[in-house]
């Protein structure tokens, strides 16, 4: 009971301690109604993909909207790890391809009449690639290529805009690719640094729209004992001080990762799939399985990406 006691209070303690200033705030209410909304520019649409609602929003790829809907009690945004032997790269490149897609500018152009009756467009963002929402794809197998990620690009943004002309289609695919950022580095120091520069560029907590950080094969170098802690401690600095969703894939159980880790992702080959009966909404038999939260999803993978 004492300890109990000592706890409430503690934890009473903390939240009258706990200030916000008045930048703070207005940042924080604007992701509030951003989120009760359905988005109508860029920086909205990139916090209903990393903040999805029951009903709205998201990436559209069930096992990470089903972690995603699990929210941490703080305002900082999930870090999650997915892992498992199967599949791990195309979830990062599906994420990179559907988060710029997501965000991109033209869909929330707007059709006007002017003074002659005619009908024209126009785009409510203007804004160039630079200061739109980001994805940064940090690549330790060498995994992940400009190949994949232009086809997956290419791929949803045919499911999504479809009737659109060549010329628009063309501009949409060079302007989410120009969002998607590939690096990598050959040792602990190279990794360190880039995390630096990272945090020294990336938006703030407080700021309008998040980026979406992917890190492939995240440790999966040999580090020794010093370099893997600083590689760590500089992540966990960018999570912290950065509006930055992370999702990393590992190999193996990192412990010193993994209590900044705030939801899990296993994925595997559904070896029982025609005695279990995991097929999909076409009917389809499912080849792979995601485990989240202790719940099985079946999903399937081609060249464009994850399906789900």
């Amino acid at each position: 009971m004492a300890t109990e006691h000592a706890t409430a209070t503690a934890a009473q303690q903390s939240r009258a301690s706990w200030t916000e200033n008045a930048h703070d705030w207005l940042q924080r209410s604007r992701r509030k109604r951003a989120l009760a909304q359905v988005p109508t520019d860029p920086s909205s649409a990139a916090w209903a993909f990393v903040r999805p609602s029951s009903s709205a929003g998201g990436s559209n790829l069930a096992f990470l909207d089903t972690a995603l809907r699990r929210q941490t009690a703080t305002d900082q945004l999930p870090v999650i790890d997915v892992r498992g032997d199967c599949c791990k790269t195309w979830t990062v490149v599906t994420l990179a391809s559907r988060f710029a897609v997501a965000t991109r500018p033209s869909q929330f152009e707007s059709t006007v009449q002017t003074t002659t009756t005619t009908t024209t467009t126009t785009t409510i963002d203007n804004d160039p690639p630079a200061s739109l929402p980001q994805v940064i794809v940090l690549d330790s197998t060498h995994d992940v290529t400009t190949a994949k990620l232009a086809y997956t690009v290419r791929s949803n943004l045919l499911r999504q805009s479809g009737s659109s002309s060549p010329a628009d289609f063309q501009r949409d695919t060079e302007s989410c690719l120009a969002r998607i950022h590939l690096a990598t580095a050959d040792d602990v120091s190279g990794w360190v640094s880039l995390l630096e520069a990272l945090r020294s560029k990336l938006a703030p907590v407080s700021s309008e729209y998040p980026t979406l950080v992917l890190w492939d094969g995240f440790l999966s170098e040999p580090h020794d004992e010093a370099g893997r802690m600083e590689v760590i401690r500089q992540l966990a600095r960018l999570v912290q001080e950065c509006s930055v969703l992370l999702v990393t894939t590992t190999n193996r159980m990192q412990h010193d990762w993994d209590k900044f880790v705030t939801h899990r992702i296993k994925l595997d080959r559904n070896h029982a799939a025609v005695v279990s009966g995991a097929v999909g909404p076409n009917g389809q038999q499912h080849e792979y399985m995601a485990t989240v939260h202790g719940s099985r999803i079946p999903f399937s993978v081609s060249l464009a990406g994850i399906l789900s």
